[in-house]
């Protein structure tokens, strides 16, 4: 189309911009907390599946009561992966406020100077 220059849109290109940055921001935030709960999904299920498994053979006391025994190895695990899965949100939430506070800037100053 043909525009005469100045007119239309101009002033919003601040603020799309500023949309854009700060959209960007939120998706790529949401596809890494995404990828931290499939990945603590993946081993709790994987992990119930051998647990199933391992019950399934259990066929008379002696193996039943290894089973009971093997419990505690999988309760340590389930504790040691709950501790990563925390520190692993906590670590994302801290670079999640680090970009919020990063894209306020720079929408900011891009709103306030006009990029």
């Amino acid at each position: 189309m043909n525009e005469i220059p100045g007119t239309g849109f101009e002033p919003m290109k601040p603020l799309v911009a500023a949309l854009v940055r700060t959209h960007q921001a939120v998706v790529g935030q949401f596809e890494k907390w995404v990828e931290l709960r499939m990945d603590s999904l993946r081993a709790y299920v994987d992990l119930g599946l051998a647990q199933t498994k391992i019950a399934l053979v259990a066929t008379d006391s002696r193996s039943a009561g290894e089973f009971a025994d093997s419990q505690f190895a999988v309760l340590s695990f389930v504790g040691q992966r709950m501790m990563e899965d925390g520190r692993a949100l906590a670590e994302w939430g801290g670079d999640c406020f680090a970009q919020a506070n990063r894209v306020a800037r720079e929408n900011a100053l891009g709103l306030l100077f006009k990029d």
